[in-house]
Protein backbone atom coordinates (compact mmCIF):
# COMPACT_ATOMS: atom_id res chain seq x y z
CA UNK A 1 0.00 0.00 0.00
CA UNK A 2 1.27 3.45 -0.88
CA UNK A 3 2.31 5.85 1.84
CA UNK A 4 -0.17 8.26 0.23
CA UNK A 5 -2.96 6.14 1.72
CA UNK A 6 -4.01 5.31 -1.85
CA UNK A 7 -2.65 3.00 -4.52
CA UNK A 8 -0.58 5.77 -6.12
CA UNK A 9 3.19 6.12 -6.21
CA UNK A 10 3.00 9.67 -7.53
CA UNK A 11 0.13 12.15 -7.31
CA UNK A 12 0.12 15.67 -8.73
CA UNK A 13 -2.61 18.20 -7.96
CA UNK A 14 -2.99 21.79 -9.13
CA UNK A 15 0.57 22.03 -10.46
CA UNK A 16 1.38 25.33 -12.14
CA UNK A 17 4.60 26.37 -13.87
CA UNK A 18 5.18 29.62 -15.72
CA UNK A 19 8.08 30.78 -17.86
CA UNK A 20 7.67 34.53 -18.05
CA UNK A 21 4.11 35.21 -19.19
CA UNK A 22 3.62 31.68 -20.54
CA UNK A 23 1.76 29.09 -18.47
CA UNK A 24 3.39 25.78 -19.37
CA UNK A 25 1.41 23.84 -16.76
CA UNK A 26 -1.82 25.18 -15.30
CA UNK A 27 -3.82 23.27 -12.70
CA UNK A 28 -2.08 20.10 -13.83
CA UNK A 29 -3.42 16.90 -12.26
CA UNK A 30 -1.98 13.42 -12.66
CA UNK A 31 -1.72 10.14 -10.74
CA UNK A 32 0.64 7.23 -11.33
CA UNK A 33 -0.62 3.98 -9.76
CA UNK A 34 1.66 1.76 -7.72
CA UNK A 35 3.62 -0.59 -9.95
CA UNK A 36 2.44 1.10 -13.16
CA UNK A 37 4.47 1.75 -16.30
CA UNK A 38 2.95 4.74 -18.10
CA UNK A 39 3.99 7.39 -20.62
CA UNK A 40 3.47 11.11 -21.17
CA UNK A 41 3.39 12.37 -24.75
CA UNK A 42 2.89 15.66 -26.50
CA UNK A 43 4.52 18.12 -28.91
CA UNK A 44 7.58 20.11 -27.94
CA UNK A 45 6.80 22.79 -25.38
CA UNK A 46 3.65 21.12 -24.03
CA UNK A 47 5.13 20.72 -20.52
CA UNK A 48 5.84 17.00 -20.35
CA UNK A 49 9.55 17.32 -19.51
CA UNK A 50 8.79 20.27 -17.25
CA UNK A 51 6.47 18.11 -15.18
CA UNK A 52 9.03 15.33 -14.95
CA UNK A 53 11.66 17.75 -13.68
CA UNK A 54 9.20 19.19 -11.17
CA UNK A 55 8.35 15.71 -9.90
CA UNK A 56 12.06 14.96 -9.53
CA UNK A 57 12.62 18.11 -7.50
CA UNK A 58 14.87 19.59 -10.18
CA UNK A 59 12.61 22.59 -10.85
CA UNK A 60 10.55 24.91 -8.68
CA UNK A 61 6.82 25.19 -9.32
CA UNK A 62 4.55 28.23 -9.13
CA UNK A 63 1.88 26.24 -7.32
CA UNK A 64 0.44 22.83 -6.54
CA UNK A 65 1.68 19.59 -5.02
CA UNK A 66 3.52 16.52 -6.25
CA UNK A 67 3.47 13.74 -3.66
CA UNK A 68 5.87 10.80 -3.74
CA UNK A 69 6.25 8.42 -0.79
CA UNK A 70 3.92 10.65 1.21
CA UNK A 71 6.06 13.80 0.75
CA UNK A 72 5.32 16.92 -1.27
CA UNK A 73 8.39 17.29 -3.48
CA UNK A 74 7.44 20.82 -4.53
CA UNK A 75 7.63 22.14 -0.97
CA UNK A 76 11.22 20.97 -0.46
CA UNK A 77 14.34 23.10 -0.52
CA UNK A 78 17.17 22.17 -2.86
CA UNK A 79 19.19 20.07 -0.40
CA UNK A 80 16.12 18.27 0.95
CA UNK A 81 14.92 17.55 -2.60
CA UNK A 82 18.35 16.18 -3.59
CA UNK A 83 18.42 13.85 -0.59
CA UNK A 84 14.84 12.73 -1.22
CA UNK A 85 15.56 12.12 -4.91
CA UNK A 86 18.59 9.95 -4.15
CA UNK A 87 16.48 7.72 -1.89
CA UNK A 88 13.06 7.61 -3.54
CA UNK A 89 13.23 8.75 -7.20
CA UNK A 90 15.36 7.33 -10.00
CA UNK A 91 15.86 9.81 -12.84
CA UNK A 92 16.99 8.82 -16.35
CA UNK A 93 17.93 11.53 -18.86
CA UNK A 94 18.20 11.58 -22.65
CA UNK A 95 21.83 12.70 -22.42
CA UNK A 96 22.74 9.93 -19.93
CA UNK A 97 24.38 12.44 -17.50
CA UNK A 98 27.25 10.10 -16.66
CA UNK A 99 30.49 11.48 -15.23
CA UNK A 100 33.10 10.92 -17.93
CA UNK A 101 36.05 10.65 -15.52
CA UNK A 102 34.41 7.90 -13.45
CA UNK A 103 34.10 4.22 -14.31
CA UNK A 104 30.80 2.45 -14.87
CA UNK A 105 31.03 1.05 -11.36
CA UNK A 106 31.66 4.49 -9.84
CA UNK A 107 28.82 6.08 -11.83
CA UNK A 108 26.34 3.43 -10.72
CA UNK A 109 27.40 3.64 -7.07
CA UNK A 110 27.33 7.45 -7.03
CA UNK A 111 23.86 7.89 -5.45
CA UNK A 112 24.80 5.73 -2.48
CA UNK A 113 28.18 7.46 -2.16
CA UNK A 114 26.56 10.90 -2.12
CA UNK A 115 23.78 9.84 0.21
CA UNK A 116 25.97 8.19 2.80
CA UNK A 117 23.32 5.49 3.16
CA UNK A 118 24.02 3.09 6.01
CA UNK A 119 24.26 -0.08 3.97
CA UNK A 120 26.82 -2.76 4.65
CA UNK A 121 29.48 -3.51 2.05
CA UNK A 122 27.80 -6.88 1.48
CA UNK A 123 24.39 -5.25 0.88
CA UNK A 124 25.88 -2.77 -1.60
CA UNK A 125 27.78 -5.52 -3.42
CA UNK A 126 24.70 -7.73 -3.69
CA UNK A 127 22.48 -4.91 -4.94
CA UNK A 128 25.11 -3.77 -7.44
CA UNK A 129 25.55 -7.31 -8.80
CA UNK A 130 21.79 -7.81 -9.14
CA UNK A 131 21.26 -4.56 -11.05
CA UNK A 132 24.28 -4.97 -13.34
CA UNK A 133 23.24 -8.50 -14.25
CA UNK A 134 19.60 -7.50 -14.79
CA UNK A 135 20.61 -4.70 -17.16
CA UNK A 136 23.04 -6.86 -19.12
CA UNK A 137 26.15 -4.76 -18.43
CA UNK A 138 28.27 -7.32 -16.61
CA UNK A 139 31.89 -7.11 -17.72
CA UNK A 140 32.06 -3.37 -18.45
CA UNK A 141 32.17 -2.18 -14.83
CA UNK A 142 35.71 -0.77 -15.06
CA UNK A 143 35.24 1.02 -18.39
CA UNK A 144 34.74 4.77 -18.76
CA UNK A 145 31.56 6.16 -20.37
CA UNK A 146 33.41 7.25 -23.53
CA UNK A 147 34.36 3.61 -24.15
CA UNK A 148 30.71 2.54 -24.30
CA UNK A 149 28.01 2.56 -26.98
CA UNK A 150 24.97 4.78 -26.55
CA UNK A 151 22.84 1.81 -25.52
CA UNK A 152 25.40 0.73 -22.93
CA UNK A 153 25.61 4.25 -21.50
CA UNK A 154 21.84 4.42 -21.12
CA UNK A 155 21.84 1.04 -19.37
CA UNK A 156 24.46 2.36 -16.96
CA UNK A 157 22.32 5.46 -16.35
CA UNK A 158 19.30 3.24 -15.66
CA UNK A 159 21.40 1.07 -13.31
CA UNK A 160 22.40 4.20 -11.38
CA UNK A 161 18.75 5.22 -11.10
CA UNK A 162 17.71 1.77 -9.86
CA UNK A 163 20.49 1.10 -7.35
CA UNK A 164 18.80 2.75 -4.34
CA UNK A 165 15.55 0.80 -5.02
CA UNK A 166 13.42 3.91 -5.70
CA UNK A 167 9.62 3.93 -5.52
CA UNK A 168 9.42 5.55 -8.94
CA UNK A 169 11.65 5.94 -12.00
CA UNK A 170 11.19 9.09 -14.10
CA UNK A 171 12.67 8.84 -17.60
CA UNK A 172 12.93 11.91 -19.85
CA UNK A 173 13.20 10.91 -23.54
CA UNK A 174 15.41 7.94 -22.59
CA UNK A 175 15.81 6.73 -26.18
CA UNK A 176 16.28 10.15 -27.78
CA UNK A 177 20.02 9.66 -28.38
CA UNK A 178 19.84 5.99 -29.40
CA UNK A 179 19.59 4.12 -32.68
CA UNK A 180 16.43 2.14 -33.48
CA UNK A 181 17.71 -1.21 -32.20
CA UNK A 182 19.09 0.25 -28.96
CA UNK A 183 15.83 2.14 -28.43
CA UNK A 184 13.82 -1.07 -28.78
CA UNK A 185 16.16 -2.80 -26.33
CA UNK A 186 15.69 -0.03 -23.77
CA UNK A 187 11.90 -0.23 -24.15
CA UNK A 188 12.01 -3.97 -23.47
CA UNK A 189 14.31 -3.32 -20.53
CA UNK A 190 11.88 -0.87 -18.93
CA UNK A 191 9.12 -3.47 -19.17
CA UNK A 192 11.37 -6.02 -17.47
CA UNK A 193 12.39 -3.54 -14.77
CA UNK A 194 8.77 -2.68 -14.09
CA UNK A 195 8.02 -6.37 -13.60
CA UNK A 196 11.12 -7.44 -11.66
CA UNK A 197 11.88 -4.35 -9.57
CA UNK A 198 8.21 -3.63 -8.75
CA UNK A 199 8.81 0.11 -9.11
CA UNK A 200 6.52 2.52 -10.93
CA UNK A 201 7.86 4.03 -14.16
CA UNK A 202 6.84 7.25 -15.92
CA UNK A 203 8.42 7.89 -19.32
CA UNK A 204 8.25 11.17 -21.20
CA UNK A 205 8.60 10.61 -24.93
CA UNK A 206 7.64 11.78 -28.41
CA UNK A 207 8.15 8.27 -29.84
CA UNK A 208 5.06 6.01 -30.21
CA UNK A 209 7.34 2.95 -30.06
CA UNK A 210 8.54 3.99 -26.59
CA UNK A 211 5.07 4.92 -25.38
CA UNK A 212 3.73 1.58 -26.57
CA UNK A 213 6.09 -0.22 -24.19
CA UNK A 214 4.03 1.32 -21.37
CA UNK A 215 0.55 0.10 -20.50
CA UNK A 216 -1.05 3.54 -20.66
CA UNK A 217 -0.28 6.81 -22.44
CA UNK A 218 -1.35 10.34 -21.43
CA UNK A 219 -1.37 13.28 -23.85
CA UNK A 220 -0.61 16.82 -22.68
CA UNK A 221 -2.31 19.82 -24.25
CA UNK A 222 -2.65 23.40 -23.00
CA UNK A 223 -0.89 22.54 -19.75
CA UNK A 224 -3.19 19.65 -18.80
CA UNK A 225 -3.88 16.00 -19.59
CA UNK A 226 -6.10 16.10 -22.67
CA UNK A 227 -6.63 12.35 -23.08
CA UNK A 228 -5.47 9.00 -21.71
CA UNK A 229 -5.56 5.59 -23.41
CA UNK A 230 -4.48 2.01 -22.90
CA UNK A 231 -1.65 1.42 -25.38
CA UNK A 232 -2.25 -2.32 -25.95
CA UNK A 233 1.54 -2.19 -26.61
CA UNK A 234 0.76 -1.16 -30.18
CA UNK A 235 2.79 1.76 -31.62
CA UNK A 236 0.31 2.21 -34.49
CA UNK A 237 -2.52 2.58 -32.00
CA UNK A 238 -0.52 5.13 -29.99
CA UNK A 239 0.14 7.09 -33.21
CA UNK A 240 -3.59 7.03 -34.00
CA UNK A 241 -4.42 8.37 -30.52
CA UNK A 242 -1.76 11.07 -30.92
CA UNK A 243 -3.20 12.30 -34.20
CA UNK A 244 -6.74 12.29 -32.78
CA UNK A 245 -5.65 14.32 -29.74
CA UNK A 246 -3.73 17.00 -31.61
CA UNK A 247 -5.75 17.31 -34.83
Amino acid sequence: MSLLGEDFTLKATGVCKRYGAENVLEGFKFSLPEGAFEALMGPSGCGKSTFLHLAAGLLKADGGRVEIAGKDVLSMGDSEAAKFRRRHVGVVFQAFNLISSKTVRENILLPLALDGAKLSAREVKERFSTIVERLGITGIEEKLPDELSGGERQRVAIARALLPSPEVVLADEPTGNLDVKSAKDICALFKEINSCEKCSILVVTHDPQVAAAASKVHFLKDGRIAASYETEHDPALVSKFYLETYK
